[in-house]
Order: structure tokens, then C-alpha cells, then sequence
């Protein structure tokens, strides 16, 4: 895998699954002009892969970006309303008298004020729902640095009646939440993990995460023997251990943190 960056994430992707197909053991390599053909017709085939992934992720960290901006926009727009329309009828109860005239604008107010209330309401409750969905594919040191603000969050099973926070309260929480993702999702994160072994084992190993895409881990001393994928999955990230993985695992942490050259490291994917 080529990691000229840590944020160089699709390149590297690609590097992945193109290296892969280049890693061919030697004695099963046919003769030079068969070779060369088979090896032009894999290329051509993984490029086509290569630029529909690329169009996936496009989408996704555009969909991303584009959702927090409306978002933000949203919460603010819809606070602005907010203030007004309870400025105004702060203002309305003041002066209001036995007129049925200005009785009857007052209910109409209401009904308004009544109505943002309700799209807040609904806007709120869509995106909880995503959240909650999206919680199970993360990794678990990605889960506790965002702990406090999910479990603030509202559960699915509540009725609108008995929740508590506000609207405001629960759109922040739902914003830090998608940011930290997000962010998550943009980056190469390398970080140490206890993770218990198919042997009963339960080892510290160093593991790297290519945002929501894929993870590999490895371990160190006496445990280099130790190593594998992670692959991510709506019920959280699905390990399948192989200890071929583990040198591999090491040099690509290396090229991450500039202790060696960056080059091409072949690494197993696997997709769903």
C-alpha cells in the first residue's frame, strides 16, 4: 500500500487491492506473453473496480459534508425562528386583552409557532434514527471518545412525550456524534487494542483502521505471531485472524508514521 499521507485514504484503498492481485506466488505464474496478458486484463479489470469505488466514496463523504452543512444550517435557522416566534408571543401576551380579534391572532401564533415545533421534532427524530443505526459500525475507542453525547441521545423505543432534552440539546449531540465519524472516516488512525485471540488469548496489539473501510492488527515480541483483518459490518467489526498479516501490518504502521519510505505493501480485503 503507497501512504504518501494520512489522509490519502482512497489512494491507498487502491493500492491495497492492487497489490493483491500483483502478489501472484512465482510458481504460479504462467509464461512471459500469458503472464503479460492475464496481468494487462487484471489491471484493466481492477481499474474498473478501482474508479467504482471511487465514485462510492465520492458519494459517501459527499453525502457526509453536505448533510452536516444542512444540518448546521438547519439547527441554526430553525433557533432563529425559535427566538422570534417566542419573542413575539411574549410580546402578544403582554398586551393582550378580552379582544377576541387579538385573542384569535394569538391562537394563530401558537399554531405556527405549534408547527416549527413539529418539523423540528421530525427532523430531530430521522436523524437519531441514523445515529443509532450507524453506532454498531464503529470501532469501540471510536465509541468511548463519543460515549457521553450518544447515550445523552434519546432511545428509539421512547415515546415523544417521555423525552426529557431538548430539541437544541439533542441536535448537538447528534452533530458531535456524525463530526467525530466523519472525521474518523477521512483519516488513517493507528492505535493499540486489547483483543482476545481464536487460541483464548487476550493480547495488546497495534492496529490500523483506514477509516470505515477496513482494520488490520498485529502484534509485537513475542506475539508477532498474531495478526489479521477487521472488516466493518452493522453489527460491529468482524476479525478473521491471519498471521501472515502481521509483518505486513508493521511495515505499512511504519511507512504511516514516516519511519520508513512509503512503498507498496500487499494486504488482503476483503468487501461486502
Amino acid at each position: 500500500m503507497c501512504l504518501t499521507g494520512a489522509h490519502d485514504m482512497n489512494r491507498c484503498l487502491f493500492a491495497l487491492a492492487l497489490c493483491l492481485f500483483a502478489a501472484a506466488p512465482a510458481s504460479a505464474q504462467a509464461p512471459a506473453s500469458t503472464a503479460t496478458k492475464d496481468y494487462l486484463a487484471l489491471s484493466r479489470e481492477l481499474l474498473n473496480k478501482y474508479y467504482e469505488t471511487q465514485k462510492l466514496l465520492a458519494k459517501e463523504d459527499s453525502d457526509w459534508k453536505l448533510g452536516k452543512e444542512v444540518i448546521g444550517s438547519r439547527v441554526a435557522l430553525l433557533q432563529a425562528q425559535m427566538k422570534e416566534l417566542t419573542e413575539k408571543t411574549a410580546e402578544q401576551q403582554k398586551t393582550i386583552t378580552t379582544n377576541t380579534t387579538e385573542r384569535e391572532k394569538l391562537d394563530a401564533k401558537d399554531k405556527e409557532l405549534q408547527g416549527t415545533q413539529d418539523l423540528q421534532n421530525s427532523s430531530i427524530v430521522k436523524l437519531e434514527e441514523r445515529v443509532h443505526k450507524l453506532w454498531p459500525m464503529l470501532p469501540a475507542f471510536l465509541q468511548n471518545q463519543i460515549k457521553g453525547q450518544y447515550e445523552r441521545l434519546p432511545k428509539l423505543e421512547l415515546k415523544p412525550e417521555d423525552i426529557k432534552s431538548g430539541i437544541g440539546e439533542r441536535f448537538v449531540n447528534c452533530l458531535i456524534v456524525i463530526n467525530a465519524v466523519n472525521k474518523f472516516h477521512g483519516d488513517v488512525t493507528v492505535i493499540n487494542e486489547r483483543r482476545k485471540v481464536s487460541d483464548g488469548r487476550e493480547l495488546e496489539v497495534r492496529v490500523i483502521y483506514f477509516g470505515l473501510a477496513a482494520g488490520y492488527f498485529a502484534g509485537s515480541g513475542e506475539t508477532a505471531d498474531v495478526g489479521g483483518m477487521l472488516i466493518p459490518g452493522p453489527n460491529g467489526w468482524e476479525a478473521v485472524e491471519d498471521p501472515k498479516v502481521a509483518a505486513l501490518v508493521d511495515e505499512v504502521i511504519a511507512m504511516n508514521k514516516g519511519d520508513k519510505v512509503a512503498g507498496f505493501v500487499s494486504l488482503p480485503v476483503k468487501v461486502r
